[in-house]
C-alpha cells in the first residue's frame, strides 16, 4: 500500500500541510504538524498529531514509504507500525472508526444541504414562471 508522496523536492513537511487541510472540519478534534518533532533542516520526513472526535490521539510519520502510526500520543514516536498507507485518509479510515462516522456524517449532511438546494431551486424556478405569467 505504499506510494511516493508528490511533495516538491520531497518535501514531506509541505506534504503532510496539504494532506492536513484536505481532512474536512470537524471530521476529527485536533490535526496539526508536530511542532517538536519536524525538523525544518530535514524534510524528507514529518510528522503528524490528530485527535479523534473520540479523543483518540495519533502521531503518525510521513516518509518515502507512505503514511504510518508512529506514536498512541502527540509527538511520541516510539510505537512505529509496519503497515504504510497511500494517504492520511486511508490510515484514518483503517485506524479510526470515529474518522469513518464523522466522515459519513459530513458527507450525509453535505448531500442533504445540496438536495434542499436543488429543492429551494426548483421551487424558485417554478415562482419565476408563474410572476412572469402575473406580470403579462
Amino acid at each position: 500500500m505504499s506510494q511516493k508522496p508528490s511533495g516538491e523536492q520531497g518535501d514531506f513537511i509541505a506534504e503532510a500541510q496539504l494532506a492536513i487541510d484536505d481532512v474536512g472540519a470537524g471530521i476529527v478534534a485536533i490535526k496539526e504538524l508536530s511542532k517538536r518533532l519536524n525538523d525544518p533542516s530535514d524534510i524528507t520526513t514529518a510528522y503528524i498529531n490528530i485527535k479523534s472526535n473520540k479523543n483518540k490521539e495519533f502521531c503518525i510519520e510521513l516518509s518515502p514509504k507512505g503514511y504510518r502510526i508512529v506514536g498512541n500520543q502527540f509527538d511520541d514516536k516510539s510505537q512505529p507500525s509496519e503497515v504504510y498507507y497511500e494517504s492520511l485518509q486511508a490510515l484514518l479510515t483503517n485506524e479510526s472508526k470515529s474518522y469513518v462516522d464523522s466522515f459519513a456524517e459530513s458527507l450525509q449532511q453535505k448531500l442533504f444541504a445540496a438536495q434542499q438546494q436543488k429543492s429551494d431551486d426548483d421551487d424558485d424556478n417554478d415562482d419565476d414562471g408563474e410572476s412572469a405569467n402575473v406580470k403579462q
